[in-house]
C-alpha cells in the first residue's frame, strides 16, 4: 500500500509505504501523486519505507523505477526528498536509487524523525528567503 499526503502550504508531501508493494503499485501510486491538484515539482518529500517489506526489491526494479521516476515525476533542482529506509538491509538500495536521480536534494535516513527535521528545515529556509 502506498498514500501520500500533500500540504501544499507547507510546500510538503508525504508519502508512506506499507506492505509489499510490486513494481506496478509504485508506477500507479506515482502516478496518483503526480495527477494531484495539489502536486508541484518543488514540492519537498519524505518517502517514509520504515514500515514496508522491500526483501523482493532488486537492482533491476531500482533501475527501472528510476528510469521511470527522471521521466514521469517531475521534481525542482531546489526540492528536498528524504527516504527512510526500512532497516539497515534496504539502506543501500536507497542510496543507490538516490545516486540514480541528478535533479534534486535527496537524502536517505534510517530515523523518521531525522528526515522529518530536514524537511521542516526546507520550510524554515524557504519562508526565511522570503523575507529582508
Amino acid at each position: 500500500m502506498i498514500e501520500h499526503t500533500i500540504i501544499s502550504q507547507r510546500n510538503y508531501a508525504y508519502v508512506v509505504i506499507k506492505q509489499s508493494p510490486d513494481m506496478e503499485a509504485f508506477l500507479s501510486a506515482s502516478r496518483i501523486f503526480v495527477n494531484d491538484p495539489d502536486f508541484s515539482p518543488g514540492l519537498n518529500r519524505l518517502c517514509d519505507f520504515s514500515q514496508a517489506d522491500l526483501n523482493h526489491a532488486t537492482m533491476t526494479d531500482l533501475l527501472a523505477y528510476a528510469k521511470f521516476a527522471k521521466a514521469n515525476i517531475p521534481l525542482a533542482a531546489e526540492a528536498r526528498v528524504a527516504l527512510v529506509s526500512p532497516g539497515d538491509a534496504k539502506l543501500g538500495l536507497l542510496k543507490s536509487f538516490v545516486s540514480m536521480i541528478p535533479v534534486g536534494k535527496f537524502r536517505v535516513f534510517q530515523d523518521p524523525a531525522d528526515a522529518v527535521a530536514w524537511i521542516k528545515e526546507a520550510s524554515v529556509v524557504a519562508a526565511g528567503a522570503g523575507t529582508s
